[in-house]
């Protein structure tokens, strides 16, 4: 009988080493083993067990070493089908990542294993044996017949928590001791401990690489995925101990705050199924998309309505056809915030076929919500960017809502971008993609007129609403005037008629804490964060300073500590700030402030909308939480404090973005029969993006914007390949990133001749050091081809192989959204 062989995705693989490998399938497990299930195999010379996924059946014929078995199925049927795994590999071969990172995110943290190591005395070791030998091996003394297999946490315990590695080593090849390993899954989220990672994901990663702790490397990528997770659950999912993840807080790896333990998901009161009636245009524009939803074939298109046309009502009669077709539905929202509103909708709409996906939730209820997408229980799935990978049965429309905003785009490995990730499974899949937006990115309406998919209008506001009225306050002059607050005189005024008039307003500042940064006027001593190469927020809440790269946080100083002088300064103003100006403004208003800081804990969004449709404040004040999808019948008025933020930013996308913030949240007002009223308030009153902002003209400003990206050769004109290089030695990250340069122009003057492009940097990151490890990059403009990931793909695998390079990680990002 001839031996069956399949290929296999290993976990914990660097990307250097990252390939699939041939192993024999025992006759005990024919039939057991398909691709899409997860085994455990042994792996390299010491025969390691590890964890991995099987890709296909068969072998590679030009494999020369030998060939192991397969040690155990750990799935009774596959986790992924033949359209996930062909998904990975197409992540995996454009994303320059492995395809372990691949499938993992397109798994719930719930369905991933914990491995269990142990050591136990062998059958051959008598007692006799064990005694004479704990003379010179200590840790002999553990051991017994009566006892025999003991956790390497527990090993590690009764050795005063320092486990004797080569005592172990020596006695497992004596064949003394010898070592096992089990992988379960178990539920348990009770806890009131939450973490998230302290740093950026490929920092956190690196330290927990040089460090050489698989522990470490697998709560990274845990949080990397959940982006949350209560301790409870990341001991559990990991097998690390609680020393371990108190280490990684100290060292700032992990962020570390207390919350009320997990609950099931509260169901909202839901409102009977209204049969709503689409208005002309609304109608028109759905006639155009319904035959693209049912033709079989992939289609995609760009609907473009102001805010406030009704969007989701097209989105649901859409999503309402595909399920009378037999279709499932996916429906992507970039923030959290946004999905209490959206679920309400959905749910009173579609009933029991709605679930949910989204970081929020806890790891037990992301699971179930998995199970029942994969059973065809659900067919309408709403969530954050990661939902883009949901197993919908008979997939056949693919809703983006908001889909210029950065949030689609991750920053961890896979490097994915939710929009590709759609067109993708709607090739596969024979889907419709829907890319809705009022302020669609440029790449997406640079695609709509170049052909690849039809633009949509929706021009006017749903049921004859007119759009606000938008006044731009200009700012300068206004100190000297005697207006010291960050609340201008044109504002407040906006403000205090809006009150009259029994109305709600929203303010948008897009800074939280209470002070950009504190300053000394005698010295001009700023604290900076002793990690990052940034400045220090200050929080008034709690009287300290915060780093929001590394989340380390100290106490205030009340006196400058170069000179001694007690006239600190605080400059700028943060959401916390603001909110103590408004108090102080408007003592009678109640106040809700909407940012990272008040929405931490669970079901947070979801509390403080309620009780602002509920009319239990005057006022809504956040960050770009605000900006985007709320829909509140009594808002007639909206404040911008500081449109000119990001205007300046170091980074192509900047006047795209805030142009695009500016448009959205001005949306905002009036969004019933009461026309509303928008306050841009600037110190650059005359450029030419707050001006289009201010006309809600997107047309007019991608004009502009397109024209600016042909000269500067920025997406969508020419694509953008980013490789930055990270280590704790900022001489040897530039040193590794001047080697990878010499190569690829090496190679390009040689080998890749007919792809030859030039070669940008060494240059820093926007922030340089991020806990006390320094980013530098190189930028390439090209074409996608398989040239450039030929390239691409054996620099990286040389640079990760290479002993010069040790310390440094490298990494690519095609079109990332900052630089």
């Amino acid at each position: 009988m001839k031996q069956e062989v399949c290929r296999v995705a290993i976990s914990g693989a660097t990307y250097a080493f990252d390939k699939l490998y041939d192993y024999d399938i025992p006759p005990e497990l024919a039939g057991a083993v398909v691709p899409g299930v997860r085994v455990l195999i042994p792996f390299g010379r010491g025969d390691r067990t590890r964890e991995a996924i099987v890709v296909r059946m068969g072998c590679d014929p030009r494999a020369q070493y030998e060939r192991k078995c397969i040690l155990e199925v750990l799935d009774a049927e596959p986790v992924l089908d033949e359209h996930a795994l062909s998904l990975a590999a197409h992540l995996c071969s454009t994303l320059f990542c492995t395809f372990y990172d691949c499938a993992r995110a397109m798994l719930p943290a719930g369905l991933w294993f914990r491995k269990t190591e142990r050591y136990e005395l062998t059958k051959s070791t008598t007692e006799a044996m064990r005694q004479e030998l704990a003379a010179t091996y200590p840790v002999l003394q553990n051991f017994s017949k009566r006892k025999r297999a003991i956790a390497v946490k527990k090993l590690t315990e009764l050795c005063s928590g320092a486990l004797p590695e080569q005592q172990i080593h020596a006695l497992v090849q004596q064949r003394i001791l010898q070592q096992t390993s089990t992988f379960d899954r178990r539920m348990n989220d009770k806890t009131v401990t939450m973490h998230r990672l302290g740093m950026p994901y490929d920092d956190a990663m690196a330290m927990a690489e040089r460090g050489r702790s698989s522990v470490r490397m697998d709560i990274v990528s845990v949080l990397a995925q959940e982006g949350r997770m209560s301790r409870t659950d990341l001991k559990y999912m990991t097998g690390a101990s609680d020393s371990t993840i108190r280490a990684m807080v100290k060292n700032g790896m992990l962020a570390q705050w207390e919350e009320q333990t997990f609950r099931l998901p509260e169901q909202p009161e839901l409102s009977e199924r209204k049969e709503f009636v689409l208005s002309q245009a609304q109608q028109t524009v759905y006639n155009r998309m319904e035959p693209l939803l049912l033709s079989g074939h992939p289609e995609a298109a760009l609907l473009f309505g102001v805010t406030g046309s009704g969007k989701t009502q097209v989105y649901m009669r859409l999503i309402d056809r595909a399920l009378q077709a037999g279709k499932s539905a996916i429906v992507l929202v970039p923030e959290i915030g946004l999905t209490p509103q959206l679920i309400c909708k959905f749910m009173a709409q579609f009933g029991g076929c709605t679930a949910v996906l989204h970081s929020a939730l806890s790891v037990g209820e992301r699971y179930d919500s998995w199970k029942r997408i994969r059973s065809g229980e659900a067919r309408v799935i709403v969530g954050t960017r990661s939902a883009v990978f949901a197993p919908a049965q008979n997939l056949g429309l693919i809703i983006l809502d908001e889909e210029q905003d950065d949030a689609y785009k991750s920053e961890n490995s896979p490097r994915y971008h939710a929009r590709d990730v759609a067109k993708y499974r709607a090739m596969q899949e024979n889907a419709f993609v829907l890319l809705g937006s009022a302020t669609p990115a440029i790449e997406t309406f640079y695609g709509a007129e170049t052909g690849k998919y039809p633009v949509l209008h929706l021009r006017e506001r749903y049921s004859g609403a007119a759009l606000p009225r938008v006044t731009i306050a200009d700012m300068r002059g206004t100190i000297q005037q005697g207006y010291i607050s960050a609340i201008g005189p044109v504002l407040r005024q906006a403000m205090q008629r809006c009150f009259a008039e029994g109305h709600q307003c929203i303010l948008f500042l897009n800074r939280r804490g209470a002070a950009k940064q504190v300053t000394c006027p005698s010295c001009g001593w700023t604290p900076a964060c002793p990690s990052c190469s940034v400045s220090m927020t200050y929080h008034s809440v709690n009287h300290r300073l915060m780093c929001h790269y590394c989340g380390k946080s100290i106490p205030v100083r009340r006196t400058c500590p170069n000179c001694g002088s007690t006239h600190l300064k605080w400059e700028g103003t943060g959401t916390q700030r603001l909110e103590t100006e408004l108090q102080q403004m408007f003592p009678e208003r109640k106040i809700l402030r909407m940012d990272a800081d008040t929405t931490s804990t669970k079901g947070s969004h979801a509390k403080l909308l309620e009780a602002f449709a509920e009319d239990q404040a005057d006022i809504l004040l956040g960050t770009q939480m605000v900006t985007k999808g709320l829909d509140f019948d009594r808002v007639t008025l909206v404040g911008i404090v500081d449109a000119d933020q990001s205007l300046f930013a170091q980074d192509y996308r900047a006047r795209e973005r805030t142009f695009s913030l500016l448009t959205q949240v001005v949306g905002r007002a009036g969004r019933r029969q009461t026309q509303g009223q928008a306050i841009i308030q600037t110190y650059h009153p005359q450029d030419e993006v707050i001006l289009d902002a201010a006309r809600q003209d997107y047309e007019r400003f991608y004009e502009a914007e397109i024209e600016r990206r042909r000269m500067l050769q920025c997406p969508p004109i020419a694509q953008l390949v980013v490789l930055t290089a990270v280590g704790e030695r900022e001489r040897d990250v530039l040193a590794a990133l001047v080697t990878v340069k010499q190569r690829m122009e090496s190679l390009m003057a040689g080998a890749f001749s007919d792809f030859c492009y030039p070669i940008l940097g060494p240059a820093p990151a926007t922030v340089v050091r991020v806990q006390n490890r320094y980013r530098y990059h190189l930028t390439i403009r090209c074409p996608d081809n398989k040239r450039r990931r030929a390239l691409l793909d054996g620099i990286l695998r040389e640079a990760g192989a290479s002993r010069n390079f040790r310390g440094v990680t490298m990494y690519a990002d095609v079109n990332p959204m900052q630089i």
